[in-house]
């Protein structure tokens, strides 16, 4: 490191071992590290700072550590000889250093360590652009005499930058022999003005009033380039927070009705919030006169400023101003008390539920309860008998939040003698606290004749109703008419069955009374299937779609679409692919593609299925939404399918949006064909935010790396790239160059006999020997989908070595059911996958081989199979893996499918 070899060479071993040692990683290492510095004494901690490298030449992070950890030990308690040593160091190297940045470090370390035998180093950097702003800081700090005179007599003869800084610096040391001076420089710009009236405001002196108060009238009250308003209001608060606390009072008063006046109620209500703070408890009778104003915006900052100063004083004072209160002001201070839970007022309050104005009522319900909580209930109820529509649902809200004993009960009594609206208010309130025991007062009203009471009534069946209430609702569904109401009494039994925790028991229970029903309401049942969603339900349903008329089939898919997990996906792929009916293959379809968004799949399973989903796929629309689910999905094989859509004209559009997210998603996908695919891209996006994700994309390929990165192995035409298998890596190795062309070529011709390309799929037909690349590969990561049919058996050779395994799981005889994956032929290190995560049999799976050194990791369906384990030599036991060697997809007698192989070698 450039820092630890210009400390060797210009400094002791122990500046190098105080620097090795940073960061330290908890305090005691700090303060051991502290210690050591300090024992370098002035000069060594001097020639620290000297080694320090000039900007963008080398990393001082390390010295910055140890120094300021060092700056802050010495002005602890019981240091101050260190901390003087500090100050004449830092002071020692500060013309030693030449870069800036350094200069400005220690001058960082000065603010806090110096006193005033930092004072005399400091001013003198006071008269440089980029320095007088951290010195000014540093002398703000200290704070002493001798420092604010060192400030005062910076600012004479500066300019630009540093004139600002020292103005604001002056003003943050509250230096009152500065104010004439920072006064005259008021007028000259409005930047300067601006920092002249911050720094006279924290300066607080009386002398400024007139001044101060000038700028904020010459600004009109308002919040302009100056801030002079907004610096007023800072003066006046710090004049009364340093002793002239009523010329305070005076001059936001004065400054309140002048903004009032100028219709600036953002300064008034500044203002009068300075007056508050000032007068603490004692502001009451300021705080009722402002919310009597006719201003409501300034009214109700009144009433909030309120709040902190409620008091057994002030109480009184509030409720006497509702007597007398105008409706809209009386309102608002009733939710004020509420808002403060004020427990003195709750008489005054719930007086005015009688109130005419209903603004008023709506205010006391929501605070009586707040405040009185179930102490009002007897009261809020007595609103509800004569209570207009916004008053009862005042009261419903006001109930919702009521704490208190038996409220259920006690307001369902009160259910019969109430009119429609105050009958929804309380079945709701019902069905918000769960009050199973209060269902019978609600029952009755299923059958209201007023429509919303009836309809809170069903809504409120789902949180309402028990296991006891079971036969009442499967009643109900029978005899059902209205959709509504249908809908809340499936949702009510759902409720009900999954209070059962056993699955099997539900979906018993729910299919017994489906059985009794008749046929055209067996349809009813199938949600509520759906949301148990177990095998024995899915098994109806499927049942009940291939034998049902239109009306079931066209149920049967609405319950799998809302199916509780996403077992159901496979029965909606195979009705999207095999329904007649156009309409349901459609919503069969969708529904399967939502099922397996919503999945908690690992992204390279959904690709999959969603690739399955685009062969259901028979409109546009549908391909259209696949792309568009797909990019969610941010997996190589996502990218490479999405591709192949960029030449469609009816689908590049979507196609390039989703190949576009998710290459750029990903700085490790690249390659020639990943530049083509995005090149594309750039042609075909058109309006929106088009431009910038051209620009993107283009930023994008400029930073790909230089290497192939990842290349196809298939090209999905014919077998280019390949050649027949030739014995083992050992035996060819041992053969004569002459031997192997000849052998090679009769194990070309019985690979073209097996392998075939067909639709851009390798094929095996089950007859031949393993297929091989012609090149040869040491490390790599590899995307392979295959396929195999009942019974089947392959893998893929890794340099030339068995195999990544590849077998139907049913074949429990060998040891099939652990899974696919897995490094079989290992003997010594983990052969096993760590999981099974196959996909059924005829369906197609994904790997993701990474081969690094001897160990490898694969990823099956995106679930981690095998966790960096050695691979075994096969060929020789004794001998690690090949370092390099030819990859082979392995011939084992029966069918296999290949399709998007793709390798990105990796560097050694």
């Amino acid at each position: 490191m450039l820092i630890v070899a210009a400390a060797k060479a210009q400094t002791d071993s122990h500046i190098v071992a105080i620097i090795d040692k940073e960061p330290a990683n908890n305090a005691a290492e700090l303060n051991a590290n502290a210690e050591l510095t300090a024992k370098l004494g002035e000069n060594g901690i001097t020639n620290m700072l000297i080694i320090l490298q000039p900007t963008g030449a080398g990393d001082n992070t390390k010295i910055y550590d140890a120094i300021s950890g060092f700056s802050f030990y010495v002005t602890q308690k019981g240091r101050e000889e260190w901390r003087a040593m500090a100050v004449r160091a830092y002071g020692k190297a500060l013309p030693m250093v030449n870069d800036k940045e350094n200069k400005a470090f220690i001058i960082s370390q000065l603010q806090i360590t110096g006193k005033d035998d930092a004072v005399g180093i400091l001013k003198d950097y006071l008269n440089d652009d980029r320095l007088c702003d951290p010195a000014a800081r540093a002398l703000v700090k200290i704070n002493s005499p001798t420092a604010k005179t060192a400030l005062l007599q910076g600012l004479r003869n500066a300019q630009g930058a540093r004139r600002l800084s020292l103005v604001e610096a002056l003003g943050d040391s509250r230096n009152t022999l500065a104010v004439k001076s920072i006064s005259a420089l008021i007028g000259s710009d409005k930047k300067l003005t601006k920092t002249a009236l911050y720094a006279l405001a924290n300066i607080a002196d009386p002398i400024s009033i007139n001044l101060m108060a000038n700028e904020a009238q010459r600004a009109k009250f308002t919040y302009d380039e100056t801030n002079a308003t907004s610096a007023y209001l800072l003066f006046i608060w710090n004049l009364g927070m340093h002793g002239k606390q009523e010329t305070a009072i005076r001059l936001a008063k004065t400054l309140a009705t002048k903004a009032s006046l100028a219709n600036e109620v953002q300064t008034q209500t500044s203002a009068l919030k300075i007056q508050v703070d000032l007068l603490g408890a004692k502001s009451t009778p300021l705080l009722i006169e402002a919310a009597r104003n006719n201003n409501q915006q300034y009214r109700d900052a009144a009433l909030k400023f309120a709040g902190p100063y409620i008091s057994s004083t002030s109480t009184p004072l509030w409720t006497k101003e509702l007597n007398r209160a105008r409706a809209s002001e009386k309102a608002a201070i009733i939710t004020m008390l509420g808002n403060n839970r004020v427990s003195a007022a709750l008489p005054a309050i719930v007086k005015e539920l009688k109130n005419n104005d209903s603004q008023v009522v709506v205010a006391a319900i929501t605070a009586s309860g707040k405040i009185g909580q179930d102490k009002v209930l007897d009261n809020l109820l007595t609103v509800l008998k004569n209570g207009n529509a916004e008053e009862a649902t005042a009261v419903q809200n006001a109930l919702f939040m009521m704490k208190g004993n038996n409220l259920p009960a006690r307001a369902a009594r009160a259910l019969p003698g109430l009119p429609a609206g105050g009958q929804v208010a309380i079945i709701n309130f019902l069905g918000e606290r769960h009050a199973h025991g209060e269902i019978d007062k609600v029952l009755p009203l299923l059958n209201s004749t007023d429509p919303a009471v009836r309809a809170a009534a069903y809504s409120s069946l789902k949180q309402m109703a028990g296991e006891d209430n079971s036969d009442k609702l499967y009643a109900l569904l029978t005899a059902s008419t209205q959709t509504t109401e249908t809908t809340d009494i499936q949702a009510a039994i759902i409720a009900v069955v999954s209070q059962s925790k056993d699955k099997s028991a539900q979906s018993a229970s729910v299919l017994q009374q489906m059985d009794k029903a008749n046929a055209d309401k067996k349809p009813l049942y199938f949600n509520i299937l759906a949301s148990i969603g177990d095998k024995r339900s899915l098994i109806a349903i499927s049942k009940a779609f291939e034998q049902g008329d239109a009306a079931s089939k066209q149920a049967a898919v609405t319950a799998l679409s809302q199916w509780a997990d996403v077992s159901a996906a496979p029965e909606l792929l195979k009705i999207s692919r095999d329904a007649t009916d156009a309409g349901l293959k459609n919503q069969a379809l969708r529904g399967f593609i939502a099922a397996i968004g919503k999945s908690d799949y690992p992204a390279d399973e959904k690709v999959i299925y969603l690739r399955d989903a685009m062969e259901a796929a028979q409109t546009v629309p549908q391909r259209q939404l696949i792309l568009q689910q797909l990019a969610d999905n941010k997996t190589f094989p996502a990218l490479i399918f999405a591709s192949n859509y960029l030449d469609d004209p009816q689908l590049q559009e979507d196609a390039a949006s989703t190949v576009s997210t998710i290459a750029l998603s990903n700085k490790d996908f690249y390659g020639d064909n990943v530049k083509l695919w995005l090149n594309k891209a750039i042609l075909i996006r058109k309006g929106g935010d088009s431009d910038y994700e051209k620009v993107a994309i283009r930023k994008f390929i400029a930073e790909m790396p230089s290497d192939a990165g990842l290349a196809p192995l298939f090209n999905y035409h014919d077998l280019t790239g390949w050649k027949g298998l030739v014995g083992n890596p050992i035996e060819r190795n041992r053969m004569s160059k002459d031997s192997l062309v000849i052998k090679q070529k009769i194990a070309d011709e019985i690979m073209r006999k097996g392998w075939y390309v067909k639709d851009s799929i390798l094929n095996f037909s089950g007859d031949g020997e393993n297929i091989c690349t012609i090149k040869q590969y040491r490390n790599f990561e590899m995307y392979v989908d295959w396929k195999i049919l009942k019974d089947g058996d392959a893998g893929i050779y890794l340099r030339g070595s068995p195999q990544v395994q590849i077998w139907d799981t049913a074949r429990r005889n060998v040891g099939a059911e652990v899974g696919s994956g897995g490094l079989y032929n290992n003997d010594v290190h983990q052969s096993k996958p760590l999981k099974l995560a196959d996909n059924a049999i005829g369906d197609w799976n994904n790997f993701h081989i990474i081969m690094k050194g001897d160990k490898v990791t694969v990823y099956l369906n995106g679930v981690l199979v095998v966790d960096n384990v050695v691979m075994d030599n096969y060929w020789d036991r004794k001998q690690p893996i090949f370092p390099k060697e030819q990859i082979e997809l392995q011939a084992h007698g029966n069918h296999i499918f290949y399709r998007d192989i793709y390798l990105r070698e990796l560097p050694d």
